[in-house]
Formats: C-alpha cells, structure tokens, sequence
C-alpha cells in the first residue's frame, strides 16, 4: 500500500469514528407524531392520612367457640363469649332402660388459636339462652356486626355454672363441671320426650332445639374481669351419664359444626345452626381514639378496630394524567403499591397479612369491590400490591372520591393480630407509588 492509498483510508477510518460519537436516539424521531412516543413515569404525590375506625364487619364463619379475656397495654381490654345450640352426637337405643346418674359440662380448649398470657388461669360462665338462635341472628351479626336483642338481657337468664380453667399451659386439655341436679334432670327429660314419638338422630333434635334454646358462654358473669389471660378456641358440651340394669352408658350434646348458611343434605330444614361468637373491646384506658385522623393507626383482630385510608390527590392524579395525554392515545398502568409504615405489632404472629378493601360508595350498603392482602412484610412495612384497582379506577366512570379504604386483620374470628402503623406524614415512608406508560 503506498503513501497515497494509506492517507485515503485513514480520512475514512476518521470520518467513521467521528460518526459513531453521535447519539441515535432521535434519529427519524421528527418524522413520527406525539400520539407514538412512549413516556414512563411515576408518582407518588398523593397525600395519604390514616385514622382508626371500630370493625363493624365480623367475617366469623372460618372459627367460631373463641373465648376468654386479655389486656394489652396498647390496645385495652378484649373478651369473647359465644352462643350456640347443642345437639345429640348419638343416641341411646332405650331410654326407659337408663337411669341419669349425673351429667357435666365439658369445655375442651385447642391450640391452634391462643392469644394472651398464657400462664394466667380464669373462670368462665355458662348460661341457658332465654332465646333460640335464628338465622336473621346469624345473618344480622355476621354482615352487619348487630347484636341479638336477648343478649342484653343475659344475665337474668338461668346460669348453668361456671367453670375454672387452670392456666393454659397446663397438660390438661378438656375441663368439667358437674350440673345442679335438678337442672341435669329436667335437661335429661327433655330429650326423653322428644324419643316417644322416633328415635331418629334428626327428628330427636329437631324437637329439642325447640325445648332448650342452648348455651352461652362467657366470661366470669358475662363482664370484664381485669383478668390478663388467654382468648382461645374452644369447644363446649354437655354429657350425660346414664346407668342400666347391668351397662352404663353416655349421652352427650354438642355444637354443630355446620354455617348458618348451608343447608346439609340430609337436612333440607337447616335446624343445625353455627353458633355466633361475640367480641367486646374496652379502649377507656388507651390511648386509641375512633374517627380521628392521626399520625397512629390502630388495627386489631376480634372484631376490634381497623384503619380507613384517605387519599387525598388521586382523583387529582387521575385527571391530571388524562390532561397530559393525547385524546387519541391511552395510558398503561404498569405498577401501584401501597407502603404503610409499621410502628408496632404483638408478637403472637408477626407475619400475617394485613387486608387492603375497597368499597363502593355510591351502593346502599356500600358494596365491597377490591380486597387484597399485603406481598411483602419486612418489619417495617406492609406493602400491597393495588395495580388492579388502579386500573378499574382509572378506566371507571366512578370517582376516586367516591370510593372507601380500609386496612383490617383477614378473617376476624380466627386472628386476634394486632398492629400499629405509622401514619407519618413523610412521603418517603407512607406513599401510594403509580408507575405509567403514555
């Protein structure tokens, strides 16, 4: 190669790496129109406030038979009691042949759910309901947190006994106490006169329920005790102890474990009912204060207090997207997340999952149209993952005002969790963060 050709190549070879220095971006960016350029963009400006409302929703169907009483130092006093009906788990072939020797109540506690000091005995109350439970009584408490109005009236009701329950860590499993005879009696008397006619299992009970309304149990003379111990499953009954000429035998009443709500097979009636746990919470000495915006928020299980959430720029958020985007183009949520500091949990499961609902407003009762629970939990924050929300909201002719917000323990009954969250004002810490294409 000569002289000539090498001074040819190396201007080529300059001309080239000078060309390569150039961005490329924006090469034929001119010749598209605006509608086709895609922009990702996140915000996080919506303003968030916390204040603790009272649980008015019970969702008690997963557990029922929760019952006890505690103290915390952050959220007050909490009992539960239960009412439920009792039915015959088996029969006896011939009633005329046995005599009642005695007859005991029976409470059998679990260990799946125990929440409370676990060390502290207690005492608990049994009495004869002076109504029957009813299906409305079911439906009433369940959806809308009401009350029976024959509860108020309990403690003039017929009290069967009260039963001590040693400290829950103690080996023994099911505790008894023995029945006034002349109350075991005529309990006993009721059954046989329901078997003159058929011995049937479910001709029997549907002819006992209608002689014994059943039993409620609650704590020691149906009030709070100060007692700092356990709230925890349990299951309730009442045995029998007959004896004949050369045998003995038991009878024994028990609850059913079947919901208000479903029909069994065998029983087109529905007289077999779930019982209807109550809880009671004494917030006197706390410094939990309801329906007011504060930097504490306060959510417990046990029909006890929730969160409502308040956002306060996201119908702004959404109208401001809708102006900056062309008429003819859409945007693609890519992302929400929801992050709500925490400020304290108790230590009986410090890994549950918090609810995030959403309701709808505008229905007469409000309508529940978004429920989910928190992804990540890292000690220091829930975190939900609300993209499917975002996006019936944003494609939805209903306003974002329009909807209600809450942070409440799943499943009431059978979690009695308790968390404090951080209602700071800091958007670092408690922020609602919507990622978008446009």
């Amino acid at each position: 190669m000569n002289v000539h050709t090498r001074v040819i190549v190396l201007f080529f070879l300059s001309l080239f790496c000078l060309s390569c220095e150039k961005e490329d971006q924006t090469i034929g960016i001119g010749m598209l129109p605006d509608s086709d350029l895609l922009t990702t963009a996140a915000d996080s400006s919506t303003i968030i406030t916390l204040e603790t409302i009272a649980d008015d929703s019970t969702r008690s169907t997963l557990v029922t038979y929760m019952l006890g009483e505690n103290y915390d130092d952050v959220f007050g006093k909490t009992r539960a009691s239960y009412a439920t009906r009792l039915y015959l788990q088996s029969m006896v072939t011939d009633f005329e042949g046995y005599k009642l020797d005695s007859a005991c109540f029976n409470l059998a506690k679990s260990a799946k759910y125990v929440y409370g000091d676990t060390t502290v005995a207690q005492t608990f109350s049994v009495y004869e309901m002076p109504q029957a439970i009813t299906v409305a009584d079911c439906k009433n408490y369940e959806e809308n947190g009401t009350k029976p109005a024959w509860l108020s009236s309990i403690k003039s009701a017929t009290k069967i006994c009260d039963i001590q329950v040693p400290a829950y860590k103690d080996t023994l499993r099911t505790y008894s106490c023995k029945l006034a005879t002349d109350f075991a009696a005529s309990l006993f008397s009721k059954i046989k006169e329901c078997t003159k006619t058929d011995t049937s299992l479910q001709y029997v009970d549907s002819l006992f329920i209608k002689k014994f309304n059943g039993i409620y149990v609650t704590t020691k003379d149906n009030q709070f005790n100060n007692v700092n111990s356990v709230i925890v499953h349990s299951l309730p009954g009442i045995t029998f102890y007959l004896s004949g000429k050369d045998t003995t035998t038991t009878l024994t009443l028990a609850p059913s474990p079947q919901p208000y709500d479903e029909a069994l097979k065998t029983d087109p009636s529905q007289i077999y009912l779930q019982a209807i746990n109550f809880f009671e919470h004494d917030y006197s000495s706390t410094d939990i204060t309801l329906n007011t915006e504060s930097n504490t928020a306060y959510v417990q299980g046990f029909m006890g207090t929730k969160a409502k959430v308040t956002f306060s720029d996201l119908e702004r958020w959404r109208k401001a997207v809708d102006h900056n985007t062309p008429s003819d183009s859409t945007i693609v949520i890519n992302s929400a997340k929801l992050y709500l500091p925490i400020k304290k949990y108790d230590t009986w499961n410090q890994y549950l999952p918090l609810n995030f609902r959403v309701y709808d407003e505008t229905k007469k009762p409000h309508k529940l149209i978004y429920s989910t629970v928190s992804t990540t939990e890292d000690s220091t924050n829930f975190i939900f993952n609300i993209h499917s929300f975002l996006i019936t909201l944003y494609n939805g002719a209903t306003k974002a005002d329009n909807y209600s917000y809450e942070i409440a323990v799943p499943e009431n009954n059978a979690y009695g969790n308790m968390f404090v969250l951080d209602g700071t004002t800091d958007p670092k810490k408690l922020k609602l963060v919507i990622t978008y294409t446009k």
